[in-house]
This record gives structure tokens, C-alpha cells and sequence, in this order.
């Protein structure tokens, strides 16, 4: 097999569940970004990783507490089946918030106390099974450091340049994390319909606008406290990069790409970009697709809740982001089947990708070294 990285979308329902792979078989290696819901677990993550005999991940990155993406990574951890080695898994919890640590919750003793103070279930399921919890970071919080350098990580020759969160986003989750847990006790995070902005964008509202009219809404930035705290980075393995977006907020992207070196007449060059938030309007901005010159954008949504990714959102791509780039949709859905239209196509230099017959959900690309 050539020595490749290769960028795989599970069926998340409206969620995310990306698996990384990297190197030639059969000494390639894993990464895993969140494993959407419950469901994707049992009916797609737990049975690709037997069929794929994948045993071990270099990391687990759990990108934030939207159940979409967290829910099925709780699944993972409890299951009395699991065979898989965690090298290190990424994520934050309360203490994080805060600026603490969790390094020192090492004894049986702590892991109760730890799943009473934070008000989650995916804490104590982390200590019990001793997975080296956001080791890099010396057990506080992944965020992003004030230098380049120290945001910079190496996984065996895959590069991730961190992007996302800040402090003062995980700082602002605090009344929201604490709101929740009084409302839910040990459920972690909130509802979905809690964390995400209310939108009304589907394709029954769409009417007759075109794509010009639909990407010059002014855009408005993602409220969501939740959202802000998604890590999302930038993945190099040779010359092939991607970037992960997870939910993140679209400012915070911007500054990181600007420190990236990225300007709208030298855009950082992609071979693919997961957009954030499943295509939301309030995620993807002009001033951030100015920033890439992409070759696929990845869409990770079945459409569902609010009816992502919104017309405005795609309309962007189409008219601001990179000429000829393909739009890869894990899922064919009401929601974006209007932008199969063979003329903005040709108009707007654009093409679409879906999955294969009876493979919704499931859509992989391979990028050479």
C-alpha cells in the first residue's frame, strides 16, 4: 500500500466521527476525532475497527461536549468489548475550564470524587481505564499556547498545528457547563438544542434566492459557548494537509491561520478542510475561506435538528472559497441536494461528491505523501 494519509468521514448522524490513518499498511497509524452518537458506535465506529483490525490509537481527541460528538465516544469507553490501546486521548472537562489539572486523579479514590465535582460521565471512564489524559498539555486543558511553536505537536511523523480553543473560550464556558449539570447532573454537556444557535435555513425556507444573494448575508458569529471550546487543528503528514474544524468559532479560525502566515493573496494551501460546525452559516465565514486555498471541503451532517449545512453557508463556498474545489457530503440529504445544480456548477467551478449507493455516511479521501 502506498504511504498515504488518509480522511475518513463515519456516519455520525448529525454529528462528527473522522478517523485519520497514516503511513503504508501495515505499519500505518490512527488517529480518531470524536465518535458522534451512541448509534455510530455500535452500528459503524465498532464494527469498521474489527473489520479494519485496528487495535491501537496514537490519539483520541474528543473535540468538545456536544452530545453529537461525545456521545459515542462515552459508548467506546464503557464497552466491556473495547480492544483498543488509547495512547493519548485529548479532552476538556471543568477542571480544564479553570486552568487545573487532572495529572494527579490517578488513584481509585479520586475517580469518584472527580465524576461528582465535574458533573460528566466521560472523566471518571478516562481515569479507570489510565488513558494519558491531554498528556502534552501536562494534564491542563488543550488550548492554544502564546507562541506557534508550542501549539505545534508531532505524532510520528503526522504534524498538528492546534487552532483552537483559547482560554478565554473555555473560560466562557464555565456558566454554561455549570448551568447544565444542575439541570442534568452527571449527563455531560448540554442538549443539543441547547448549544446551538436557532436557525430556520432549511430547504423549505430556501424560496428562489440565488447563490450571489444567499452568500452576501452579512455573517454572524457562533454564539455557542460549547462550540467555542472545539479543538480543531491543522494535520500535515508530507506535503498533504488538512484541517479538522470540529464545531470551532470562525474568528478564532481566522487568527490562527493569519498566524499560519495565511493572507487572502497567499491563502494556506489545503488538501482538505472539515468545515466546522457541519456547515453552519455562523461557522463559516468569507473572511475564513479568504484565508485556504482548498481542494475539498468536507461536509459532515446527515441533516438533521437544523437542517445543515445552510444554504448560506454553501453559498459562500461556492462563490468565496477556492475555484474548483469539490464538495465532499457524507450524507445526500434534502438539505444539500439543491447544490447538484449543473449550472452553478459550471457557473461557480464547483463539483459535488456524495457517497456510493447504500453508503450513507461513509466517504474517505487518500492524499499521497
Amino acid at each position: 500500500m502506498a504511504d498515504e494519509l488518509t480522511v475518513t468521514m463515519l456516519p455520525a448522524k448529525e454529528g462528527d466521527c473522522i478517523h485519520v490513518a497514516w503511513g503504508a499498511a501495515p505499519e500505518q497509524k490512527h488517529l480518531l476525532i470524536d465518535a458522534g452518537r451512541q448509534w455510530t458506535w455500535k452500528h459503524a465506529l465498532k464494527p469498521y475497527l474489527q473489520e479494519k483490525g485496528i487495535t491501537r490509537l496514537e490519539l483520541l481527541v474528543v473535540s468538545h461536549v456536544d452530545r453529537d460528538h461525545i456521545d459515542g465516544v462515552l459508548a467506546l469507553i464503557r464497552d466491556p468489548e473495547l480492544d483498543l490501546e488509547v495512547k493519548e486521548i485529548w479532552f476538556n472537562t471543568w477542571d480544564h475550564l479553570l486552568g487545573e489539572s487532572v495529572s494527579s486523579l490517578e488513584e481509585d479514590d479520586a475517580i469518584e470524587h472527580f465524576g461528582a465535582k465535574m458533573g460528566e460521565k466521560l472523566g471518571p471512564q478516562i481515569l479507570r481505564r489510565r488513558w494519558p489524559w491531554n498528556r502534552r498539555f501536562a494534564g491542563r486543558a488543550v488550548e492554544l499556547s502564546d507562541t506557534l511553536t508550542d501549539s505545534r505537536f508531532v505524532l510520528d511523523e503526522l504534524c498538528l498545528t492546534l487552532l483552537s480553543p483559547d482560554r478565554a473560550r473555555l473560560e466562557a464556558l464555565q456558566p454554561v457547563w455549570k448551568k447544565e449539570c444542575r439541570k442534568a447532573g452527571l449527563t455531560p454537556g448540554a442538549k443539543l438544542e441547547d448549544y446551538v444557535p436557532e436557525e430556520d435555513d432549511g430547504l423549505e425556507s430556501f424560496g428562489q434566492p440565488g447563490v450571489d444573494e444567499l452568500a452576501s448575508e452579512p455573517f454572524q458569529e457562533d454564539g455557542s459557548a460549547p462550540n467555542g471550546t472545539s479543538i480543531a487543528f491543522v494535520l500535515e503528514y508530507g506535503d498533504a494537509r488538512v484541517l479538522l474544524a470540529a464545531d470551532a468559532h470562525a474568528d478564532l479560525l481566522v487568527q490562527g491561520l493569519k498566524a499560519l502566515g495565511a493572507t487572502p493573496e497567499q491563502p494556506l494551501r489545503l488538501d482538505a478542510f472539515k468545515i466546522p460546525h457541519h456547515g453552519s452559516k455562523y461557522n463559516v465565514s468569507k473572511e475564513l475561506l479568504a484565508l485556504t486555498d482548498c481542494r475539498h471541503y468536507l461536509v459532515s451532517t446527515n441533516g438533521n435538528y437544523f437542517h445543515h449545512p445552510d444554504q448560506v453557508a454553501i453559498a459562500r463556498l461556492v462563490k468565496y472559497g477556492s475555484e474548483a474545489a469539490e464538495l465532499d457530503f457524507n450524507y445526500r440529504s434534502d438539505s444539500n441536494a439543491l447544490w447538484e445544480n449543473r449550472r452553478w456548477q459550471h457557473q461557480y467551478s464547483y463539483s459535488i461528491r456524495y457517497p456510493g449507493s447504500g453508503e450513507d455516511g461513509w466517504l474517505s479521501l487518500s492524499f499521497r505523501r
